[in-house]
Order: C-alpha cells, then sequence, then structure tokens
C-alpha cells in the first residue's frame, strides 16, 4: 500500500512538471464565428492591423486587443471580451491583475445586464478579498485609466460583450499580462453576485503576452491535475 502510495505521488509530481513544461508557452487560438461579425471587432481592425483575437480557454469567450506605447511611457491598450452570454438577466466580468494571475487584486471592468434595460450598464471595480468573504460588490476607481466603454447585447451575432481603451501605468507588463474573465448569471438591481464555482469559472484566467498572443494557462494546468488525480483515486 505505501508503495502504491509513493507511486502514485511520483507519478502526479512528474505530471505536474510535464504539464508546466507542455502548457508554458501556448499559442494564439484564434477567434472564429460570430465573434469576428462584431461591428466592434470589425471596427479595432480597420483602425489597426496590429490587433490579434483569440478565443480564451473557459466560458465561451474570446478576446481581441491592439495596444501603443504613449509618448508619457504608458500603454494605451484597447479590448474587446465577449461571450455567449443568451440569459436575459447576466453579467460579464474582465480585469488586470499587477501582482497575480487571480481575481483577488484584480481590477475589473464589469458589464451588468437586466430585464427591460435598454443599455447594460457597465462600471470599474476593484475585486478584493472581502468581496471574496461575500461582501457587497460596489462600483469603485481603480489605479489607470478606462475610456470609451461600450457594452452591447448583440441579438444578431448572439453575443453580450465590452469594449474598452484602458491606459496603463508601467507596472503593468505587456508581456507578462495577468488577466481574468468572469461569467456569472445572478444579480442585485444593477450589483452582479457570486458566479458558479463550475471549473471554467474558477480557472479563467492566464498570463498573456500581448504582443505574440502565447500564454500561460494557469487554469488548463489545474484541470489537467485534477483529471489525473481522479483517475488514480
Amino acid at each position: 500500500m505505501q508503495s502504491f502510495a509513493l507511486d502514485t505521488i511520483f507519478i502526479l509530481i512528474s505530471l505536474s512538471s510535464l504539464s508546466i513544461v507542455v502548457s508554458s508557452s501556448k499559442p494564439l487560438n484564434p477567434c472564429n464565428g460570430d465573434f469576428l461579425r462584431i461591428q466592434a471587432y470589425k471596427q479595432m481592425q480597420n483602425q489597426t492591423n496590429t490587433t490579434q483575437c483569440k478565443k480564451l480557454s473557459s466560458l465561451q469567450a474570446q478576446f481581441a486587443w491592439n495596444y501603443h506605447k504613449t509618448s508619457h511611457h504608458q500603454t494605451q491598450l484597447n479590448i474587446l471580451i465577449g461571450t455567449k452570454l443568451i440569459t436575459n438577466t447576466g453579467w460579464l466580468a474582465w480585469g488586470i491583475n499587477p501582482d497575480l494571475p487571480r481575481m483577488v487584486g484584480t481590477r475589473a471592468i464589469i458589464a451588468v445586464k437586466v430585464p427591460n434595460q435598454i443599455t447594460p450598464s457597465v462600471n470599474t471595480y476593484n475585486i478584493t478579498k472581502d468581496i471574496q468573504l461575500g461582501c457587497r460588490l460596489q462600483p469603485s476607481g481603480i489605479d489607470f485609466m478606462v475610456q470609451n466603454t461600450t457594452v452591447v447585447d448583440d441579438k444578431d451575432v448572439g453575443f453580450f460583450y465590452v469594449f474598452a481603451t484602458l491606459v496603463l501605468p508601467q507596472r503593468y507588463n505587456v508581456s507578462s499580462l495577468n488577466h481574468v474573465w468572469q461569467v456569472g448569471y445572478c444579480v442585485d438591481g444593477l450589483e452582479p453576485k457570486m458566479h458558479e464555482a463550475s471549473l471554467g469559472n474558477l480557472d479563467s484566467k492566464e498570463v498573456l503576452n500581448l504582443e505574440t498572443g502565447d500564454c500561460q494557462n494557469i487554469g488548463q494546468h489545474r484541470r489537467h491535475m485534477r483529471k489525473v488525480k481522479s483517475k488514480l483515486l
């Protein structure tokens, strides 16, 4: 029995190391389908030929971006994120974390839609540990400028999406940007409530190189290890 346990631990450690090597640099997985028909995406392409677009690893989300350096050594980043949020009520969040690829500490943009609301609302939020513990999530200022924010529930293409222009200070590294995304289906008025606890919701984070589109997908590595563990037990 002891030998089996040690063998299992060794296999898990070996697979963990292998998975980290394999998933350490994932190439761009291009956007496809109806997302490419979104008007905001077409406008991004028309404005600059450096726009990149990729399918994210969870929550049926797709993500497009372009950026350039400003004269003040900052980064102006245009982002577009969308998902198939077909319910009448729900919310879509995207944000970046200057420290780690995780939700706590993220500076987020969250769009909320409720029934009978012609234009969904969108605000910026600081995702703190108190929020994770159940405190109310309220709009707040964040440490970079957000401009040109647009949120659309596009029935024609079936995507709920957010476009925004960010002006990032130097502490945000464009070659290894910690970005997270999230989808929820419960709101209280215009306040986003807790999302589901599925693997897709828990693993919606990665470290992205904005220049190349390569990424480290933290969630994919964790999903792989969960599957291996469940088979061994």
